[in-house]
């Protein structure tokens, strides 16, 4: 089925995409403490930015994979339904990863909120990056599962 394997393949193109993005969102830390003055103000407010277009594109993403799982059920099974359950821990990942992106933005939103009102904001800056870090470290195991699930559909 060459339609249902060009379907399923769309997920994990533009998750690669999706990937290199997060990693260079998430290298911000380092490169951050580096900048000073406006370039860091600019560089902090394309971070924010970038980081709320990630959450929109991971919520994409997502339904991206429903759909091509909906679409390969209907090619496969004549029932859009059968395919669309998650069978492997590459599956149930991907909900969790997005809660955890979810996280992240909050409490980035939260800590430019709490910055701009000149509160104390080390603890949610803090959670902010404890959250990345346990998010990336899903991610990167969500895209190998997803890799050698990648090998399955072809």
């Amino acid at each position: 089925m060459v339609t249902r394997t060009v379907i399923m393949l769309i997920h994990p193109i533009l998750a690669t995409a999706f990937v290199f993005w997060l990693l260079r969102q998430y290298g911000w830390r380092k490169r951050g403490m580096k900048l000073r003055g406006d370039e860091r103000k600019q560089a902090l407010a394309r971070h924010q930015r970038h980081g709320e277009w990630l959450l929109w594109s991971g919520i994409c993403l997502a339904l991206i994979a429903f759909l091509a799982r909906a679409i390969s059920g209907m090619l496969v099974d004549n029932d859009w339904t059968s395919d669309l359950l998650p069978q492997n821990i590459h599956g149930f990942s991907g909900p969790i990863g997005l809660i955890l992106l979810w996280l992240v933005v909050r409490h980035g939103r939260k800590t430019a909120e709490m910055k701009e009102n000149n509160e104390s904001f080390s603890i949610e800056r803090t959670k902010h990056g404890r959250a990345s870090d346990m998010m990336m470290a899903l991610v990167m195991i969500h895209a190998f599962l997803g890799l050698i699930y990648t090998f399955q559909v072809i």
